[in-house]
């Protein structure tokens, strides 16, 4: 037991002496400052944090407060955290300060401490432009493109990248500058009229643009420009169809510089470099190709030719040469020979179609017309669209399906020839009729099969040698519950089967349908009527009207009037059987109030006391 103490009391002791030695977490690298270009653009570590005091079996985490364009992060290759500026940040201007406050914390002891860094923003330090301003000649006749005629030379105390630029008085030099400073001719000087240019140089470290400075560039053995010397200012005209060759205009030039001469050509419009060319030797115009009057615009017919002449410097003298195009006449043309087309027998002026001649004439002012000699068909002058001059009926006798006929076409002077072959269908034009829109017949339910009623039959205007006049017959006996009757080919209506079932005394409607060959179709109504007694009577055709009693509908709604009539009659007696004393009551009570009503009103209007609106003839 005493042992135990003892080792107890040492433990105490133990901790006691450690933790009186420990230290508290600490950020030893801060709080300090920091100065940050404010041209800074690339990610950039600016404070490393470094801390001590950390208890064992902590895990020291580090973190800093929201500060636009900084964040921290573990630095790279150590355990460290970093204090970083963001690539390209913004806002980052002199002379601004930014506080970043630092807190790392142990765990899991739970110590905590905080530091402050703080960033101030220096200012940018302008570049330098070292060897400019400055003056140079350069020699036209010996500068190429690419020749590097400057270089410029510029500093930056703070190491910043440098950018170059370049503007020329007068605009449009021949220079252009790189990233090292050189300043290069971006084509050859030979041949250039410009004595000189000013180039204003400029530095730029993506803060602080400097400049201009001016760079003074003098060109010497600068070109003549070579002279045409037969400018021409009239017109000339080229008739459609001259031979590929023919010399339009000759140009002479002369340069005072020496040397060979070359010559081009422009066209307006462009088309216009299609019939004509120029000799670049020689300064010959001259036509390229064959020229069709009749194919070319408005625009097209008179051309606008630019010559140029140009030395080896590549300086150069203009003129312009209008060329105006002549028409010649030409002819019209089908382009063949024959046309066909296939119509439907038709009416007077019923269109056959349009053959689509498309006859051409090469004279773009005339006008074509068409014409034919054919009494059958009419062609329009304008479309050539064919049309029937009169009616063209295949069902007439003699009719033939195929009409020849001559065209001409007309330019007014001059003519082309065609044949147009026309072929006419023959169609179903004409649907069968019946004679009448109804029949009736009458007959004896006792007729025997085969016999005839009577004729029912259809007419077709087509002609009976085509289908289309061939006319077949239907009958549609749904309400007779049967198939008693039939036509004829001939239309002629027959008891096809026994109609011994059909009521005496009744009355049966069918439709016959007249169809032909071409499902064109007419329908008539057929009344059967077979009389209430058996005759021998033979059947009729009469087309008379039915009596009120042959008609078994009439004979269905007249009985069950009768039978409300009867009711009512009964009724009406039986009221006045039963109530006939109280009614005589009545009356003698009536008669008796009318006679004192009428004294009483008597009374008062002698008396002027009487009252139109007063009511006799309620019950006192």
């Amino acid at each position: 037991m005493f042992k135990q103490g003892i080792c107890f009391v040492f433990i105490i002791f133990f901790f006691a002496v450690y933790y009186s030695d420990a230290q508290p977490l600490a950020i030893t690298s801060l709080p300090t400052a920091y100065d940050l270009p404010e041209d800074t653009i690339a990610e950039t570590l600016i404070h490393t944090v470094v801390y001590s005091g950390v208890t064992a079996g902590d895990t020291v985490t580090c973190s800093m407060n929201t500060v636009a364009n900084f964040f921290m992060k573990i630095v790279s290759g150590s355990t460290n955290y970093g204090v970083y500026v963001n690539a390209n940040p913004t806002g980052l201007t002199y002379p601004n300060s930014f506080d970043v406050t630092v807190t790392c914390t142990g765990a899991p002891s739970g110590s905590t401490v905080s530091q402050i860094l703080q960033v101030h923003i220096t200012k940018n330090t302008p570049p330098t432009i070292n060897n400019v301003p400055a003056s140079i000649s350069v020699d036209s006749t010996t500068t190429g493109s690419g020749v590097t005629i400057f270089t410029i030379s510029a500093s930056d105390t703070e190491g910043d990248q440098l950018y170059f630029e370049i503007i020329c008085d007068p605009t449009g030099c021949p220079f252009e500058v790189f990233a090292s400073g050189a300043i290069l001719t971006t084509a050859s000087l030979e041949g250039t009229t410009v004595g000189g240019y000013d180039i204003n140089v400029y530095v730029n470290d993506s803060r602080t643009k400097v400049g201009p400075k001016v760079l003074s560039v003098t060109i010497t053995n600068v070109n003549s420009a070579p002279t045409i010397t037969n400018k021409l200012t009239t017109p000339v005209s080229v008739s459609e169809n001259v031979a590929v060759g023919t010399t339009v205009r000759q140009y002479t030039a002369t340069d005072v510089n020496g040397g060979t001469l070359t010559y081009s050509a422009t066209y307006n419009p462009t088309s216009g470099g299609t019939y004509f060319s120029i000799v670049s030797t020689s300064g010959v115009v001259r036509t390229a190709s064959s020229i069709n009057y009749e194919t070319l615009t408005v625009a097209e017919r008179t051309v606008l030719i630019t010559v140029t002449v140009r030395d080896t410097g590549a300086l150069s003298d203009t003129t312009t040469l209008t060329v105006s195009i002549i028409d010649q006449n030409e002819a019209p043309a089908f382009p063949k020979t024959t046309y066909t087309l296939v119509t439907d027998e038709a009416g007077a002026g019923a269109s056959i179609g349009n053959p689509n001649f498309q006859a051409t004439d090469p004279d773009a002012s005339s006008t074509i017309t068409y014409s034919t000699t054919c009494t059958e068909v009419t062609i329009d002058s304008s479309t050539g669209a064919a049309s029937f001059t009169s009616a063209y009926d295949m069902d007439v006798a003699g009719t033939t399906g195929s009409i020849t006929c001559p065209i001409t076409v007309s330019d007014g002077a001059l003519t082309d020839t065609a044949t147009l072959t026309v072929t006419v269908n023959n169609i179903n034009d004409n649907t069968p009729t019946f004679g009448q829109a109804s029949y009736t017949f009458t007959t004896a339910n006792t007729a025997a099969v085969g016999t005839t009623l009577g004729s029912v039959a259809a007419t077709d205007g087509d002609l009976s040698t085509s289908s289309f006049g061939t006319i077949t017959y239907e009958l549609n006996q749904l309400t007779l519950g049967g198939d008693y009757f039939g036509i004829t080919t001939t239309g002629n209506l027959y008891v096809k089967s026994a109609i011994t079932s059909l009521s005496l005394g009744a009355t049966y409607t069918m439709t016959a349908t007249a169809r032909d060959g071409g499902l064109l179709s007419d329908t008539a109504d057929i009344t059967i009527i077979i009389p209430s007694t058996t005759t021998t009577t033979a059947a009729t055709t009469t087309d008379r009207s039915k009596t009120f009693f042959e008609d078994p509908r009439n004979i269905a709604w007249f009985t069950a009037a009768m039978v409300v009539l009867a009711l009512t009659i009964g009724l009406i007696l039986y009221m006045c059987i039963r109530y006939g004393f109280h009614f005589k009551k009545y009356q003698k009570t009536y008669r008796s109030r009318r006679v004192d009503q009428d004294r009483e009103r008597l009374g008062e209007f002698v008396e002027g006391k009487w009252k139109p609106w007063k009511v006799w003839d309620k019950p006192r």
